[in-house]
């Protein structure tokens, strides 16, 4: 049987098996069976030897994705309601547009990375919410 060195980490070697892979996404995680593929015996990386494999591995990258954004509007909510702000309010706060944490708090759109850390911020240091509204 042929060798083939890791694209990935260029030192490892491929082997052709089938496994259980774990997809992860944000300290979400979702075990995919039966996974066909060339996997490197020194980082793990997976070539897909087949197109269900891959497309079984993408719907639970998908599912993820989804999971995700709904983890974080509930969290966009329930911190936006803890400092007592509208929607409008918040938009006006943060920017993004009259609708846009209508959109987050749906999970429609991922709010901006900078949005979900200065809610987060501001969940632990509310005092702080008076002084960014007078900025």
């Amino acid at each position: 049987m042929t060798t083939r060195t890791c694209m990935h980490c260029e030192t490892g070697q491929l082997a052709l098996d089938t496994r259980t892979v774990t997809a992860s996404l944000d300290g979400l995680t979702r075990e995919v069976s039966d996974v066909r593929g060339c996997f490197c015996d020194q980082c793990g990386e997976v070539e897909f030897a087949d197109s269900d494999s891959a497309s079984r591995y993408a719907a639970a990258m998908d599912d993820l994705v989804i999971e995700r954004r709904r983890q974080r509007a509930q969290e966009v909510r329930r911190i936006r309601t803890r400092l007592k702000l509208t929607q409008k309010a918040a938009a006006e706060v943060f920017g993004g547009g009259v609708n846009a944490f209508s959109r987050y708090e749906r999970g429609e759109v991922d709010p901006p990375r900078a949005v979900v850390k200065f809610l987060r911020l501001l969940d632990r240091h509310p005092e702080l919410l008076d002084e960014v509204k007078r900025v």
